[in-house]
């Protein structure tokens, strides 16, 4: 009796587990398909076009600023595992599917890049798409979600500022 118990409580916790990847697999597949991590890379890069400018007399060479550059994927990486635990509490498995399946949509893609450029058939579809269950969550917890973003992406922001500061120190440019 004891050792089914035990077994049964191992199944529903790797059952548990698998699902809680799966999950986060998808939502870290949503960042990809609606921009978000292009937008987490694309604030790296910024990030060293400001320490550049601010570094300036400094004469830091490139082959510093290329080996601090290798950390971007790893940092970009990072803001996106954390920006899964914004969607958590909000959005279940069937949400981000249903999301993931519209941003790969004509009209998904299309209102992503340029939402004035939209015709009328992709209109009508994303009216759809925001009539349905996961539309309206979209639309109801909106800011919710761009308060717990905005959070997340001010800690890790200054995290990876502070950080790149001190590897430059420790290579002997001080501000």
């Amino acid at each position: 009796m004891k050792n089914s118990l035990i077994a049964v409580i191992l199944l529903i916790s790797l059952t548990t587990y698998a699902q809680d990847k799966t999950y986060h697999e998808d939502v870290l597949r949503y960042f990809q398909v609606n921009g978000t991590a292009d937008q987490y890379s694309n604030a790296t890069n910024g990030l060293f076009d400001l320490l550049k400018n601010q570094y300036a007399s400094k004469n830091v060479p490139d082959s510093v600023w290329n080996e601090l550059k290798t950390e971007s994927p790893k940092q970009v990486d990072r803001i996106l595992n954390m920006l899964v635990s914004a969607y958590r509490g909000t959005y279940n498995q069937e949400d981000i599917q249903n999301m993931l399946a519209f941003y790969e949509t004509e009209a998904g893609r299309q209102t992503l890049t340029d939402k004035t450029a939209l015709n009328y058939e992709q209109q009508k579809e994303i009216t759809v798409f925001y009539n349905t269950p996961t539309g309206q969550k979209i639309l109801t917890a909106e800011s919710d979600i761009a308060q717990n973003i905005g959070e997340i992406s001010e800690i890790w922001s200054r995290d990876l500022y502070r950080m790149m500061v001190d590897k430059l120190a420790e290579k002997g440019y001080a501000m």
